[in-house]
């Protein structure tokens, strides 16, 4: 009954609820970051600055949840600009831990990436809005397109791979919403999927059967398909030089993924110490405070990228599920008020940031347990960091605004 009455409300029974369930969430994170924190009320300790960082991103949020839309929608593409210029600065920066994508302000340090996901989203919906009479027509998603993948390719460059994913997961649920044809979608993800099946010919033949099954059912001529189809077949010769490109330790991360035992104490420690963790814990975990790969240390960035591996062993299944079931209420959450909104700009922007907050969801859940390859992708309001939560706050603080209509 409890279950239903999450499930079914109204948008302003929806705010309530996101309070509820980020509430939930940001308990779970403080209560499993002062577990594996040595001396948690220390400044350096990912407990206490978690905290100085929730309430810092809290005032954030009440700023962006009371701006009038009007003004975010007017400003969308200076907002987006801007967000760039700051992703570009770190190029002219030192670099931190090899990488281009911090920059130090003395106290702590911004990764600009982190609100560029949020930007790219709001530009691409102001576009769609603004075209939803177009939607039908194939040129409308070249713009989004090509927003998206300058976002994507200044964030690939620094190198962030795993964000610069997540810069592109939003797009096709949007264009999705706003109504753009589903063979036009498919005809965006379809190079991808060749791509990555290429590298196999068994994965590859099969694709190649499936995607000739849905070219014959769309209406077109039998000239355009067979161009399209046989266009889409050649991308997979792009596989070998895509993976040439991919840093050494990209590649490392992807072998070891499909065979941790290559490199056990090295790229597939990661992996192999979270499985454990994750398998120790059983249905009720340990104990707070009682998880022994969490505890000594075997378990690595355990406050950030496995925290959930943390929650695992110390809480079991059960608290897991609880975790779980949190993060599916907020998709669900999002998704509602995005349904009841009467405003296109509004739903549309919704959508994409519960498509972001989705994505990292997903990805940081199949890392843990080794079904993805390891990306330094936290999991919303649970894993530390200061960025990643402002950012969610912001995301946050847009929904909430963006419910009043």
């Amino acid at each position: 009954m409890i279950l239903n009455q999450l499930l079914s409300s109204t948008t302003k029974d929806s705010v309530v609820r996101l309070f509820f369930i980020i509430s939930g969430l940001i308990i779970c994170s403080l209560v499993t970051l002062y577990s594996i924190s040595d001396d948690p009320l220390s400044f350096n300790s990912s407990f206490y600055r978690q905290c100085i960082f929730l309430i810092f991103s809290s005032i954030v949020f009440f700023v962006i949840k009371n701006i009038p839309i009007k003004i975010i929608h007017d400003n969308s593409t200076l907002i987006f600009i801007g967000t760039l210029i700051l992703c570009i600065i770190p190029f002219f920066l030192p670099r931190v831990e090899y990488t281009y994508r911090w920059i130090d302000l003395g106290f702590f340090y911004i990764q600009p990436s982190e609100y560029l996901k949020c930007a790219t989203v709001i530009v691409v919906a102001k576009y769609l809005s603004n075209h939803q009479l177009e939607v039908k027509d194939n040129f409308v998603i070249i713009i989004p397109s090509l927003l998206t993948l300058l976002s994507a390719s200044i964030v690939l460059n620094q190198p962030d791979l795993g964000t610069a994913v997540i810069i592109f997961a939003p797009l096709l649920p949007m264009l999705f919403w706003a109504g753009v044809r589903n063979f036009t979608i498919f005809l965006m993800i379809a190079p991808i999927i060749t791509i990555l099946a290429a590298s196999n010919i068994i994965s590859f033949t099969i694709w190649a059967f499936i995607m000739l099954c849905f070219f014959l059912t769309f209406q077109a001529s039998i000239v355009t398909k067979s161009i399209l189809y046989f266009a889409i077949i050649f991308t997979g010769l792009l596989t070998p030089f895509l993976w040439n490109n991919l840093a050494d330790y990209q590649k490392q991360r992807i072998l070891t993924f499909l065979n941790p035992d290559l490199d056990p104490m090295g790229s597939a420690y990661h992996i192999i110490q979270s499985i454990t963790a994750i398998g120790s814990g059983g249905l009720f975990g340990k104990g707070w405070g009682a998880g022994s790969q969490t505890q000594l240390k075997f378990l690595p960035v355990q406050e950030s990228d496995f925290i959930l591996s943390v929650i695992a062993e110390e809480f079991g299944f059960f608290g897991i599920s609880f975790v779980m079931l949190l993060c599916f209420l907020l998709i669900k959450t999002l998704l509602d008020i995005a349904f009841r909104s009467s405003d296109y700009f509004s739903s549309l922007v919704v959508v994409g940031l519960a498509s972001i907050l989705l994505s990292h969801i997903f990805i940081n859940s199949a890392m843990t347990i080794g079904l993805m390859p390891v990306k330094g992708l936290p999991i919303p309001f649970i894993s530390a960091g200061g960025s990643f939560l402002l950012s969610c706050f912001i995301m946050i603080g847009l929904v909430v605004n963006f419910s009043k209509n």
